[in-house]
């Protein structure tokens, strides 16, 4: 008998308990108003203290406020949800999609791995960073005339909430911090152009309500050469003045008239 079958025979469950859990969805996250629903022969105040007991007996995790999630048995000895931290980061916030340096990833634009989940949503939050299952989130509050460019994706039978490749890119361009820099969206720019929608990505870069943006993607274009960027000058109108190609670094360097930009970075060896 292994470690984890010895917790499993520790702590069995009731029959109500196992008719409940066969209950939950395959997502295997659950609200307490849905367990309240699952639950009718429970008096309502005392379904916490029902979903309590699941957790000592480590069936089930808090992993919101009112949130839970089911620990399935193929969890073993470490007895944590085998939920995607994708799918949980929906769970945080609503409405959410994974966005920023995370997205970056899951495009395939970058290799790096970030250390926080990065999540955008158009909701007020009071908390900015989050933990869930050891899991660092980091939500990032934007206007809602920027919460556009989403997409579904899956993560085994559960979906979650992304912004599509051009969106990341334009995203990247216009905070910068939250991918590490206008050098790594300079790179995906460079390695995956083939596989962008250019016309998108010019109706974006007027659409995100930052001027920066369309001066940043412009200048990118027309220093590597790809697409055309004569045809987003004529569709975005710019703002005059000068804006840093890279914001996440001193505002040093040389100025560049025909797109407004002060070139404090060297996206390209």
């Amino acid at each position: 008998m292994t470690k984890g079958d010895q917790n499993i025979t520790r702590q069995p469950l009731g029959s109500q308990e196992a008719d409940f859990l066969a209950r939950i969805g395959t997502s295997g996250i659950f609200s307490l108003d849905e367990a309240r629903q699952m639950l009718p022969q429970v008096r309502p105040d005392h379904v916490r203290q029902f979903l309590h007991r699941l957790q000592e007996k480590g069936w089930v995790s808090r992993i919101a406020p009112s949130r839970y999630a089911m620990i399935p048995l193929s969890s073993g000895v470490e007895r944590t949800p085998q939920i995607h931290e994708f799918v949980i980061a929906m769970e945080l916030v609503k409405p959410a999609a994974i966005a920023y340096f995370s997205a970056m990833n899951h495009h395939g634009f970058t290799e790096q791995i970030p250390g926080n989940v990065f999540i955008a949503t158009d909701h007020r939050v009071s908390r900015s960073k989050r933990q869930s299952l050891g899991i660092q989130y980091r939500i990032v509050a934007i206007k809602k005339g920027k919460y556009f460019g989403l997409e579904k994706a899956w993560a085994g039978e559960a979906s979650f909430t992304i912004t599509n490749r051009e969106k990341t890119i334009i995203d990247g361009l216009d905070l910068p911090r939250y991918v590490g820099g206008v050098g790594v969206v300079a790179k995906a720019i460079d390695d995956a152009w083939n596989s962008l929608d250019e016309s998108r990505l010019r109706q974006y870069s007027g659409k995100i309500g930052n001027t920066a943006v369309a001066k940043r993607l412009g200048y990118l274009m027309e220093s590597q050469g790809v697409g055309d960027p004569e045809a987003l000058r004529k569709s975005v109108r710019l703002a005059k003045g000068f804006s840093s190609l890279d914001p996440t670094l001193p505002d040093d360097g040389t100025f560049n008239r025909r797109w407004g930009l002060l070139i404090n970075s060297k996206v390209y060896d």
